[in-house]
């Protein structure tokens, strides 16, 4: 029997995505470290059917400018209102090439990353990020449509 999952990653909204899987947990213990090239299909993968407990801390990668946290502009600052409300530690590096983001997500060590296009689907089809079950995001209807469903950011694969 086919089942059709969705693989979405979208470049500005994948550190929101994520953040119920860093801070919320998940049952699912899949991680993949790929083998770097693009293939006809994105590895096997499931998504979270559930939030488990959480870690406490999201390490992401993002732009410059992504995750402000007041440290350049004290008027702009969206991590700390963020880490208040839910007692979760947001650890952010920045990127500064697409190259460089799809390198440090490979280690494992991050859970989540503003991606450009190009490298969201290299990370995609090399296997380094999981499908994202939105079911489990309450706020994904309020995520910008233009951010969701695109062809640089999600992958239909029928398995």
């Amino acid at each position: 029997m086919d089942r059709r999952t969705m693989v979405r990653a979208a470049p500005v909204a994948a550190a929101v995505l994520l953040l119920a899987a860093a801070c919320g947990g998940s049952d699912s213990t899949s991680s993949a470290s790929g083998s770097g090239g693009a293939a006809a299909a994105p590895p096997s993968m499931a998504a979270a059917s559930s939030v488990g407990t959480g870690e406490g801390q999201l390490n992401i990668i993002a732009w410059a400018g992504y995750a402000e946290d007041g440290s350049n502009d004290k008027t702009v600052d969206w991590v700390t209102p963020f880490e208040k409300q839910t007692g979760c530690q947001v650890n952010v590096k920045i990127g500064n090439t697409s190259d460089e983001m799809v390198t440090l997500m490979k280690t494992g060590q991050y859970d989540g990353v503003s991606a450009s296009g190009d490298a969201t689907l290299r990370l995609i089809y090399s296997g380094d990020v999981a499908p994202v079950n939105t079911d489990l995001v309450p706020n994904y209807a309020s995520v910008a449509p233009f951010l969701k469903d695109r062809a640089w950011n999600s992958v239909v694969v029928i398995w």
